[in-house]
């Protein structure tokens, strides 16, 4: 049997979390193919990275300083990689996305840094290849996904015998250009994955067990259209207690 799964934002939102994606993952050896959101928020007073860096093009755009909303990213990555004793280059990559930000603006591309970053600690901290998604998640020059390439040219670039992280939320347009997808994207992404693949079982896993038709957060015991004991489960593991009913 072959499992994908993709990890949320809230999954992903700092070093303790991420332990717990990782005890979820090696749990169960057909857990192969793991695609990530960008890290969500830690607490109430906490932003999810992808909002900082909208907001960070934003203030580019108004000519206003984002330097503390950009070093809000930084100190959320470094937290990660200190905490679980990372190699990875973080002053390198931030200074790529920095040079970004100062020459030439491309709002996808930074936007995408968030899944792009989550996914470079997620893999070495499982010992798992990483494929960024502009090599394998193909859109045409419309906007739409080119289904048929992006699962050629996953299958030309995961390695079968070995775990894979996989950016969600974004991919590539035929001449190299980062495109992203809409909020809430990277559920596409790994989707797209567990059909190329053909797995047995997709697994996404959230902050919250099953469909709503509103947001328990919001609204007080929203009727569940899909109730799903091992969704519960599922979302137990990650947030205990602290996980909406």
């Amino acid at each position: 049997m072959s499992k994908a799964v993709k990890f949320g934002g809230s999954s992903v939102a700092n070093s303790e979390q991420l332990k717990k994606v990782k005890q979820i993952i090696l749990a169960d050896p057909d857990r192969k193919y793991v695609v990530t959101s960008a890290c969500g928020k830690s607490g109430q007073e906490d932003h999810k990275v992808t909002d900082l860096l909208y907001l960070c093009a934003a203030h580019i755009t108004y000519d206003v300083s984002y330097e503390s909303i950009f070093q809000s990213i930084v100190d959320k990555y470094m937290e990660i990689k200190c905490s679980l004793g990372l190699k990875i280059d973080l002053a390198g990559e931030f200074a790529k996305i920095r040079q970004n930000m100062a020459q030439n603006l491309n709002l996808d591309y930074l936007v995408s840094r968030g899944e792009y970053l989550t996914g470079l600690c997620l893999a070495e901290y499982l010992d798992a290849d990483f494929v960024d998604a502009s090599w394998v998640i193909r859109f045409h020059y419309d906007g739409s996904i080119d289904l048929d390439k992006s699962q050629e040219l996953l299958k030309a670039q995961v390695d079968p015998g070995r775990r894979v992280v996989i950016p969600g939320f974004y991919g590539s347009l035929p001449n190299g250009v980062i495109k992203v997808m809409s909020r809430g994207g990277s559920d596409i992404t790994g989707s797209i994955v567990a059909n190329a693949f053909d797995v047995d079982v997709y697994e996404n896993w959230t902050d919250v067990s099953g469909f709503y038709v509103a947001d328990p957060r919001i609204i007080k015991d929203p009727v569940q259209d899909s109730p799903d004991y091992l969704l519960r489960i599922a979302a137990d593991e990650l947030y205990g207690s602290q996980c909406p009913a």
